[in-house]
């Protein structure tokens, strides 16, 4: 694959990022491994709705579970929402 996908963040995933409460830098180091990751494999995540996806993600710090939601198409990467994952969920 020689064009890797851009990275578009929405006003929601930007909220949940401010509300970790991360200082500007350190929220930028969170979503890079995410970035990279999935501007080249976007099917990397979990596929948990038509077109919704998520990746599993540990918080810096604190060492909380953290889902980040997206879609994509050919072009780009829909970073859509970033949430706490519920913690002992039995099936």
């Amino acid at each position: 694959m020689d064009k890797y996908r851009q990275i578009v963040k929405n006003p929601l995933f930007e909220q949940d990022l401010a509300q970790l409460g991360f200082d500007p830098v350190r929220a930028d180091e969170f979503t890079e491994g995410a970035e990279w990751v999935l501007s080249r494999e976007p099917r990397r995540g979990l596929l948990v709705a038509k077109d919704v996806w998520f990746l599993p993600m540990w918080e810096p710090g604190k060492g909380r579970p953290v889902n980040l939601y997206y879609t994509f198409n050919d072009e780009n990467i829909f970073f859509l929402a970033l949430r706490l994952a519920v913690e002992n969920v039995t099936e």
